[in-house]
This record gives structure tokens, sequence and C-alpha cells, in this order.
């Protein structure tokens, strides 16, 4: 498959990644357009808090805000046989009529190892297992996409990578997408513009594996009954940075735990132990008993944001409730055609 003469890059969705292609794009000279949904381009990206729309207006790339991409009364008048589209984490999905219009030319990115991690909440996922196989993939987009749901478009470009032993929270692995997203798109636009031709293959379905779309405050709530201190630490860590936290109770109030580490040379604890916290100092913050070892926090803020990890005192007791635990197992999110949650 060729895609070349290429003059103008269509970019959907948002992200660091989308950001940091329209600056290479421009920089190449090649013509760009975005189109993203409001809760892409409110979304903040950077550590001082600019959205992607503040972004975008910054490198001043002309882009379109819609809550449906299929009833956008615009985009059709942007494709032309010259114009390739490239997705990267859009929210919708793409109905036959815009498909069509671009006759093969629109890609799907994922920083992901596709068939693996289908779903969302790919990052929080791989911490909790501790994957460290990842990998990003440019797919055809057809009709059958549903998205964040099922894909079986065939891949025009590869990459795997291994995370580094320095990643630890979703802000790492966010990072490493965008330098390896940017790298890998720019690559494959280069290769298309000197006349590529490229072998596309299909999905090995039975590599698969889907995972579904979580929520911090619905899903993030930590069972000190039944897990192990490792479980724990992971947990924490999967819902660390950019997000609030993962989700416990302390003196009957909602807190927020970030920034774990297990000391696995002490001595482990009984069920019954886990939870209670064993000292608390400025040096280390909160030590905790969990089955498996001491397990360090550095972070515990309440529901309003306020840091009270110094408040606590020996002898109070982290804890979930049952019926958190369950609800956090049992709540699935939905989206509807559009993508947004319901």
């Amino acid at each position: 498959m060729r895609y070349d003469p290429i003059d103008k890059v269509i970019l959907f969705g948002g992200s660091l990644t989308l950001s940091g292609l329209a600056k290479w794009l421009i920089s190449e000279e090649i013509q760009v357009k975005i189109f993203t949904s409001p809760r892409h381009a409110e979304e903040s990206l950077t550590d001082e808090g600019m959205s992607l729309e503040e972004l975008l207006v910054e490198l001043n790339v002309p882009y379109v805000v819609t809550e449906d991409i299929n009833k956008d009364s615009s985009l059709i008048a942007e494709i032309t046989s010259n114009t390739l589209g490239i997705g990267i984490g859009e929210a919708w999905s793409f109905d036959a009529k815009i498909i069509n219009a671009f006759s093969g030319k629109l890609l799907d990115f994922m920083g992901i190892p596709l068939p693996r991690y289908r779903g969302g909440a790919h990052y929080t996922w791989m911490i909790m297992g501790n994957e460290r196989e990842n990998g990003v993939r440019l797919q055809v987009i057809n009709t059958e996409m549903i998205q964040g749901e099922f894909d079986s478009g065939k891949i025009v470009e590869s990459l795997d990578y291994k995370k580094d032993d320095e990643a630890l929270l979703p802000s790492h692995f966010f990072q490493r997408e965008v330098q390896e997203g940017v790298d890998f798109i720019s690559r494959f636009l280069s290769n298309v513009r000197s006349g590529r031709d490229f072998k596309l293959s299909k999905i090995d379905e039975s590599k698969s594996l889907y995972l579904p779309r979580l929520n911090t405050d619905l899903h993030g709530w930590i069972d000190w009954r039944s897990w192990s201190g490792l479980d724990i630490e992971r947990f924490i860590r999967a819902f660390g940075t950019p997000y609030k936290g993962a989700s416990t109770t302390i003196n009957d109030q909602r807190v927020y735990l970030k920034n774990a580490h297990l000391i696995v040379d002490q001595a482990s604890f009984h069920p019954f132990q886990s939870g209670l916290v064993a000292r608390v100092s400025k040096e280390e913050g909160v030590v905790i008993c969990t089955v498996g070892g001491l397990l360090v926090i550095h972070s515990v803020t309440s529901g309003n944001g306020q840091d009270i990890t110094q408040t606590l005192k020996n002898g109070d007791r982290f804890f979930t409730p049952q019926k958190e635990s369950e609800n956090a197992l049992l709540h699935r999110i939905d989206y509807n055609a559009s993508g947004l949650k319901k």
C-alpha cells in the first residue's frame, strides 16, 4: 500500500503525542489540521497546566472542537486524494462516509502493542500487572472499528519496545509514549513521502487482550484484606500521577494515596495487621503494615486535595469498606456512539 503523494495531514483526537506531531508537521512544511473533542481540548497536558487547545493556539495550528465528528459538516470538504488522516486517542468511531472519503488513508495510532491491551486505562493495567513489553501501532480504520472496544483493520507499521526500569507511574508511560509516538509517526510520514510501499498485516487475534476503561474515583479502591503488600504498591502506583491516587478510608474519611514503595526486607504481617499505621515521620511519610512487608506512602490527601500525611497517628488504620471494593470490581464504564461517557 502506498500513501503518497501527501500534502495535508488531518489529526484526530488529543494528547501530547498529537501536539508533538503537529509541531513536527509544521517544521516539515506539511499542512496540518486538528479535529478534537471538548474533553480532549480542555484536558491539562503539561506541568504548567496548559490544555491541548492552548498548545494548538501557541503552535498556530487550525483546529475544530466537535462533540461528534460524524456530524461535523466541515470535515469532508478538507479531504482530498492527497490527504492522510491519523487518529490519536480520538473520542469517536468514524462512520462509513468519512472512512470512504479517505479511500484507505485514514489510520489510527495506538500507543499499545495491539492486539494486547485493547480497551482503556492501558498504562494503569500495565503497572498493575508489572508489564515490561510495550509498543506502538498504525492501523487502518474500517467500518467495524468501535473506538476503545474493537478494531480489525490491518496493521500498517509496528514498533515494540521495553519499558524503562524507572517507569513506575502512568505519567512515565505517557512521557515515553510521546517520545516513541512522535518519532514513530514522523518516520512513517517520511517513508510515505519517499514513496515506500507498505505491506499490511492482519491482527493475530489469538494474542488479543481486552481490559476495560477505568475511572479513578470508581475503581481505585485498595483491598487491604485480600491483597499482598506488593499488590497494593503496584495498585497505588497504577493510579498515581497524573491521576489523583488510589482510594481508601482512614478515621472515617476518604483519602487518596500516592508515591508508594514496599520494604520487602521487613517482617511479613498477618492479614489482620494489614492497613495499620506503624509509624509516621517527615522523612518517610506513613509506614503501613501489609502482608509481605512494610508499605511506605509519601502522599496522603483528603478529598479536597489537602495533604494530611503528617496528621496521621501510630495505630490508625487504613480500611476500605466491602461495598466500595465490590463496586470497584462490578462497575463498568459504558460509552455512547461518540465515545463520550454516558
